[in-house]
């Protein structure tokens, strides 16, 4: 306890004493204006007058020098990065060497005797509207500031706009393809029938963004937030989105066949009617989501939660769903056929009407299903537990339920021509003729 207390009494100490460094180092440069390699990381500097004030080396960084006035300054090699620049006067000021990532430039005013890296002054001239018609294909852009742009169908194909920011900008119809947008920002940007074909968004955000229509297909997502983006009808195939999140996106109509979503997080997105085809979703979170008359084919579920999501008329054939915990899911029309369904916790689930020829449920877990009307035309249900299903006007045709546990299930009318039922145990099941199975 008295070591933990001398820590944070150490702590709160240095904090104090750093506190003092740079206030003592603005107080240093508005008297002096000579304040080279100082620690001003934070300092409120809105209007002040630093005219040829020596700030070489200096720690500018997240600086307000919101209309300053550094006419003349000598920056060079100082750290501007997240600086706010706006209406500042920097003409003649030497800033060669100068960090400026994520500087704010909005109305900044430099001269033509203002010394910069030909990169920030194509970052100045692009978000101050000083170009026209500029094409921007592969340009560096890496760390800039574009916030609120307007950079509708600009070609920006093959650009570096890596930990750049474009966060409510306007870029609906501009091509993004085969760009480098790794931890780049789009946070609520305008992003309708964007192109971003082969781009690598890696651990990029696009959270709340509206890219419906927008081309997404061959685009490296890892790690890409896309929380609540909305992605109606948009092209996500073939694309990698492991890790990705996607919770409460609106996904709906969007093709997402063969992609990636290992891990990914789908909590409460809307997939109704998404094409999921070949898509592997090992690991993936889809709790709560809408998956209303999606396609499923021969993709992979292994490892899925979905609990509490809504499967109603999906197409699952050849699906991946051995081994998950599914039950009480509503599968009711759902198309499983020939899915591999090898011991999946069906409990208590909603199967009414599903189509599951062909399926492989062996040692599946189906006690308290509601299979009404579904079809099961040479399943295999070898030791299967069936115990107190409804398996009433079912068709059973050709299946395998050697093994398997129907005591006390409903077989009313169910239609069981041609079944292997070796050993299988119909201990007080309703058979067909309503009689009761043997115990």
């Amino acid at each position: 306890m008295k070591s933990l207390l001398l820590s944070l009494i150490i702590s709160s100490l240095l904090v104090s004493t750093a506190e003092a460094a740079k206030t003592s180092h603005i107080l240093k440069l508005k008297e002096t204006r000579q304040c080279a390699e100082c620690d001003l990381e934070n300092a409120n500097l809105k209007q002040a007058f630093l005219q040829k004030a020596n700030l070489r080396t200096a720690n500018l960084k997240d600086a307000n020098l919101n209309g300053a006035d550094l006419r003349g300054a000598f920056l060079q090699k100082a750290d501007l990065r997240g600086a706010d620049l706006r209406n500042a006067k920097l003409e003649d000021a030497n800033l060669q060497g100068a960090k400026l990532d994520g500087a704010m430039l909005k109305n900044t005013v430099i001269s033509d005797r203002t010394v910069i890296e030909r990169k920030w002054l194509d970052i100045f001239r692009l978000v101050n509207a000083q170009v026209s018609n500029l094409d921007l294909s592969g340009i560096d852009l890496t760390g800039a500031n574009l916030n609120g742009l307007d950079l509708r169908n600009h070609n920006l194909e093959g650009a570096n706009l890596q930990n750049a920011t474009l966060e409510q900008a306007l870029l609906s119809g501009a091509n993004f393809n085969r760009a480098n947008l790794q931890e780049t920002s789009f946070f609520i940007s305008d992003l309708r029938n964007t192109s971003f074909r082969e781009a690598n968004l890696k651990k990029g955000s696009l959270q709340a963004t509206d890219l419906r229509g927008a081309n997404l297909s061959q685009t490296n997502l890892t790690r890409t937030n896309l929380s609540s983006a909305y992605l109606e009808g948009s092209n996500l195939r073939n694309s990698n989105l492991n890790n990705a999140n996607l919770a409460s996106s609106i996904l709906r109509e969007a093709d997402l066949s063969q992609s990636q979503l290992r891990n990914a997080n789908l909590f409460s997105a809307d997939l109704r009617k998404a094409d999921l085809s070949g898509v592997n979703l090992r690991g993936a979170n889809l709790r709560g989501a809408d998956l209303t008359q999606t396609e499923l084919e021969n993709g992979t579920l292994r490892g899925t939660k979905l609990d509490g999501a809504i499967l109603r008329e999906m197409k699952l054939s050849g699906a991946n769903l051995s081994r998950l915990n599914l039950s009480n899911v509503d599968f009711s029309g759902v198309n499983l056929s020939n899915a591999n369904l090898r011991g999946t916790n069906l409990s208590g689930a909603n199967l009414s009407q599903a189509i599951l020829d062909g399926a492989n449920l062996e040692g599946a877990n189906l006690s308290g299903a509601n299979l009404n009307k579904a079809i099961l035309e040479s399943a295999n249900l070898l030791e299967a537990n069936l115990s107190k299903a409804n398996l009433s006007e079912a068709n059973l045709n050709k299946a395998n339920i050697t093994r398997a546990n129907l005591s006390e299930a409903n077989l009313q009318r169910t239609i069981l021509s041609e079944i292997k039922l070796e050993f299988a145990n119909f201990c007080g099941a309703i058979m067909p003729n309503a009689s009761k199975g043997k115990c």
